[in-house]
């Protein structure tokens, strides 16, 4: 028997049963021609999933140039590949097997899932480590919040301290001179808080800003809360913060008694949102979670102030709720706060 690539012969003394030349190598022929066209098959569905995936790598290329890019050429280069490969064997330049050819298909099939597995790794591994650094930001900008709340509260206490000192001075000063030396040291008093007072504000507003940068990253907006007591009056006015601490007797009695009006402040970065906020919805809710107002505030800037008029509010707990859309914009989806002390 002699083999010859191509076809197999059998030489016989027999020569009725000797086939021909011709025979062998059209039924050779036709075997190899099957075997080629299953391969380009299988190479055409291989370029099809390539180009698909490429493809659909260029529509959200821009969300993670980086990584993408890496993966789309990583992918090119098989692809490459597989268009040369699949080309040797349409011009019949391919001087492999068929069983090298099936190697060569399985090789990069092998090739092509270990560049995929390694991406989904990539990808699993940084959704991890940005679910641990989402928690550690939710916790610090909790942990801020917690600290810009009673630094509010040590406000308001300043401002009622100053408040206090202030009518002693004004009593005092109606007593003339025999109460001379009373008066000045109140008055280094009144100085000395009100010193610290500028300082809590020059902290609350440092405080606002930090909030502010954390809490844009993981979209919630930071809320300023409060009403002015004595508003008009340049000697008492002050801006009491309402919080969840509550105010003094004091600030409550003037809450029910002047009905002022309660000032919501906050800041949103339109550009931050992937989607054009064109207005916000505030709601305002009781101790038992009963909607008492609501309203609506188109978008016109970053920095947006929504007054809610004083509809003679009892003391009492109340809660803020701000949407846009259907996204809460709050860290702790309400904002509460007390009028009591």
């Amino acid at each position: 028997m002699v083999i010859i690539v191509g076809g197999i012969f059998l030489i016989s003394t027999n020569k009725e049963e000797q086939p021909t030349e011709d025979q062998t190598t059209d039924s050779s022929s036709i075997e190899t021609t099957g075997e080629q066209n299953e391969l380009i098959k299988k190479y055409e569905k291989l370029e099809l999933a390539y180009n698909n995936t490429l493809n659909e790598i260029e529509t959200v290329i821009e969300d993670d140039n980086m990584n993408l890019n890496i993966l789309k050429e990583n992918l090119t280069q098989i692809l490459t590949t597989i268009k040369e490969e699949k080309q040797k064997i349409n011009l019949g330049k391919d001087s492999s097997t068929p069983q090298d050819n099936t190697r060569q298909l399985e090789e990069l099939l092998d090739m092509s899932k270990e560049v995929l597995a390694e991406r989904l790794l990539e990808e699993k591994n940084r959704n991890e480590k940005l679910t641990i650094d989402n928690r550690k930001l939710h916790y610090n900008l909790k942990k801020s919040m917690d600290h810009f709340e009673k630094e509010k509260t040590k406000n308001v206490k300043l401002n009622a301290e100053v408040s206090q000192i202030k009518t002693r001075i004004k009593s005092l000063e109606q007593e003339g001179e025999s109460a001379s030396n009373e008066l000045k040291v109140l008055k280094r008093q009144k100085d000395e808080v009100e010193r610290r007072l500028i300082e809590s504000n020059k902290t609350i507003k440092q405080q606002t800003e930090q909030i502010q940068e954390l809490g844009e990253i993981i979209r919630k907006v930071n809320v300023d809360c409060y009403y002015f007591y004595e508003k008009g009056n340049p000697t008492d006015e002050a801006k009491i913060y309402l919080t969840s601490q509550g105010v003094s007797e004091k600030y409550v009695k003037y809450f029910v008694r002047q009905k002022p009006d309660i000032y919501v402040e906050f800041k949103i970065t339109k550009d931050f949102f992937d989607y054009n906020i064109e207005k916000v919805d505030l709601k305002l809710y009781n101790s038992l979670n009963i909607e008492i107002y609501s309203v609506s505030k188109v978008v016109n800037s970053e920095y947006l102030k929504i007054i809610i008029p004083n509809k003679n509010y009892s003391p009492g707990k109340y809660s803020i709720s701000l949407y846009a859309g259907d996204e809460n914009l709050l860290l702790d989806d309400r904002y509460w706060f007390k009028i009591v002390n």
